[in-house]
């Protein structure tokens, strides 16, 4: 059986094949139209899936969207009855169910081949497809699993019981109350206006106090039984229409705080603007109240079902500062987090309760990131010779190492405060750079951080770098530390004796995101580390997203693209290595 799950029409767009029960490749579509959050028909990805598999679409059984129009409709259609300024949104989402609705005939056009007659749309509802994505690829049998996003069909906030391989809706916080609309008008108040820059007001936090949690507690309150809400003078999302660019587009986000912020708060930051003390503090106290009012929400959850495993999922699952603190502050004892738990993963999602709808069983257990595409030496090799010749830098040199002598010149290049791009095997799943799309540098050096933002990454001054460390010694490094975390999904502090030595991947308040690399899982990047360590005695490589203001880089030649336009100083490609330095290795 050949299930093809789509997050389509939304931002994040992306495909994934599930075959027999077995994921077998995922992809976003910015991967590979190099459009950041693309919104549309994946169209890119669901040929390469098709490619990579070997497999036509009149194979494919049934086509699986993390969407269903029809749920929560009684609760859609009161909502517009009795706030009829919303009437505009419900004939967009209409537009949207359409467009969902035939998407079967729409990928048909665009690849010029038709799918089997037999072949069925399943409309899996959005919150569902984040829980399916979630806890299916966790190892536990019972579990609470909880999805936090701005919106998806009508629902905000959704939390269920799992057990017996069954994932249920138990309860949900519906439209317009949001955590996750709370969180990204306060991140385009602060002058971060482009759709997924969550993540800089998060970076931004750590250089503040909450000095303004009173002031935030007058926008959003927490309400008797597991319930919040907007105090909605303050936000522009329930009256007037907000929706992304759906179709063929960058999704571009209409302002959702309304004027009445300004009156309580102050002017909003311009982008350019430069960030002063009260942005900072600002930024830390929607950071405080958001973790507080998700705090209580999870312990809440936890006192009604008594399950101590927990699985999170939803656009708000990556903000990793928040669940890092998840264990300490609830009273669950173990969290999965899935590697893609924004939208793109409901394409996932999707598929997997497909086969479990019709297969009433669990899908098999995936835990690798590792979903996307691979190139071979082969490849590597020939485009090197083609491409070279035309490198802007022609003082390089490259050549061929086998797997021993690969550690030992990348760990030493790395050990001399070079800037390394690391291109490795499967891309990864997800928005995070797991050590196959990397750019990779010495945590020890406490210039490392200017350098990459100098030579690559030319990003703000108060972003962090992650570290990746062995998972064995992640205990000794990092204070609070239970278990794994693969996905880089988590921000933890260390322990106060060891900060001193890896200063590029401390943040201000003396934590990092920590991703911990096993080798079963990947054992050339564990192995790089390891060899590291040998060389150094420090179990930790910086790593971060092999991309330079873009999607993170797909193919060898967006990798070569990125090494000839920037300064980085070595560039691997599997086994292959160019080198800025002329002299051979």
């Amino acid at each position: 059986m050949i299930i093809l799950g789509i997050n389509a029409f939304h931002p994040d767009s992306s495909a994934c094949l599930l075959i027999d029960g077995e994921m077998k490749i995922a992809l976003e579509e910015e991967r590979i139209n190099r459009i950041k959050h693309w919104s549309g028909l994946p169209i890119g990805a669901i040929k390469e899936c098709l490619k990579t598999e070997n497999i036509e679409i009149s194979d494919i059984d049934f086509v699986s969207i993390n969407s269903n129009f029809f749920s929560n409709f009684l609760d859609k259609i009161r909502y517009v009855l009795f706030n009829t300024q919303n009437t505009n949104n419900l004939i967009d989402k209409i537009k949207n169910k359409n467009q969902k609705k035939n998407i079967i005939n729409l990928i048909s056009e665009n690849l010029g081949k038709k799918f089997k007659k037999s072949c069925k749309i399943i409309s899996t509802n959005h919150h569902l497809s984040h829980l399916s994505s979630a806890y299916f690829d966790s190892n536990f049998d019972d579990a609470l699993n909880v999805s936090v996003d701005a919106f998806g069909d009508f629902a905000s906030f959704v939390w269920g019981k799992a057990s017996k391989d069954k994932v249920n809706i138990d309860g949900q916080v519906l439209f317009p109350h949001s955590l996750g609309i709370f969180y990204e008008a306060f991140t385009q108040y602060l002058g971060f206006r482009n759709y997924g820059d969550e993540y800089k007001m998060m970076g931004l936090s750590s250089y503040g106090k909450p000095t303004e949690v009173k002031l935030i507690k007058n926008i959003i309150k927490e309400e008797n039984g597991i319930n919040f809400k907007l105090n909605l003078k303050y936000f522009n999302h329930h009256k007037k229409n907000i929706s992304y660019g759906w179709n063929n587009a960058q999704p571009i986000q209409k302002t959702l705080f309304s004027n009445e912020i300004n009156k309580l708060i102050g002017p909003p930051r311009l982008p350019d603007e430069v960030i002063v003390e009260k942005h900072k503090n600002l930024a830390s106290s929607v950071q405080y109240v958001y973790e507080e009012i998700l705090f209580s929400l999870l312990n809440k959850i936890y006192e009604k079902f008594k399950v101590s495993k927990l699985t999170l999922s939803g656009g708000c699952a990556q903000n990793s500062l928040a669940n890092g603190k998840i264990i300490k502050h609830t009273g669950f004892d173990s969290l999965f987090i899935p590697p893609n738990p924004g939208d793109a993963g409901g394409a996932i999602g999707a598929a997997y309760y497909a086969w479990y709808k019709i297969k009433k069983t669990k899908p098999k257990l995936n835990q690798s990131p590792y979903l996307g595409m691979d190139y071979s030496n082969k490849y590597i090799e020939n485009l090197i010779k083609q491409k070279t010749k035309h490198l802007k830098d022609r003082k390089f040199n490259y050549f061929y190492l086998d797997e021993s002598s690969l550690y030992k010149f990348v760990a030493n290049s790395i050990a001399e405060s070079k800037v390394v791009g690391w291109y490795q095997g499967k891309m990864e799943w997800g928005p995070r750079a797991l050590g196959n799309r990397s750019i990779l540098a010495d945590p020890r050096n406490p210039k490392m951080k200017e350098i990459l933002n100098l030579k690559i990454k030319k990003r703000e001054s108060f972003r962090p770098f992650a570290p990746s460390i062995l998972i064995d010694d992640a205990k000794e490094w990092f204070e609070d530390y239970i278990d794994e975390e693969p996905y880089m999904s988590r921000v933890l502090k260390f322990k106060l004796d060891k900060i001193e030595k890896i200063p590029a991947v401390v943040h201000i308040d003396g934590s990092g995101r920590i991703h911990t690399v096993k080798k079963e899982i990947n054992p050339r990047f564990f192995n790089l580390i390891k060899t590291f360590k040998e060389i150094t005695n420090i179990p930790i490589i910086l790593n971060t997203s092999f991309n330079e203001n873009e999607p993170i880089v797909n193919k060898p030649e967006e990798a070569l693209d990125c090494f000839d336009r920037t300064n980085m100083d070595t560039l691997v490609l599997h086994n292959w290595i160019i080198s800025r330095d002329y002299q051979s290795y």
